[in-house]
């Protein structure tokens, strides 16, 4: 959705607790049976549709009962692998390859010990 003002902290809370109200009773779920299975008070659940500030293990709960916490995680890239590495492993490129040395010529005379000449 195309915003013609930059997002604030409050309008952001006001707009999640709007989106998550309206899921809820697209679910045909009252506030009292979410928030039971959410493991949360029924109040919590009221301030977080409100758009009032809640924890954020508590935002997790609820999202969890919707399906969605793992949208919520992939919000962040993850940096722990770089791109080069992930294209690396779906292309599988061969490994590089050292030169070898030249191998000496083998001497017309048998090797011996110093100590044996």
């Amino acid at each position: 959705m195309y915003r013609a003002t930059p997002l604030t902290e409050n309008t952001t809370l006001k707009e999640l607790g709007e989106r998550i109200r309206a899921h809820r009773i697209t679910m045909d779920l009252s506030r009292e049976a979410l928030a039971e299975k959410a493991g949360i008070g029924k109040n919590t659940l009221v301030r977080l549709e409100m758009g009032k500030s809640v924890s954020l293990s508590h935002l997790v709960k609820v999202l969890m009962q919707f399906g969605f916490a793992e949208a919520l995680v992939n919000i962040v890239p993850d940096y722990s692998r770089s791109p080069m590495m992930l294209l690396r492993e779906s292309q599988k490129l061969p490994q590089r390859k050292r030169a070898g040395r030249k191998k000496k010529a083998a001497p017309n005379a048998p090797w011996v010990w110093k100590e044996d000449e």
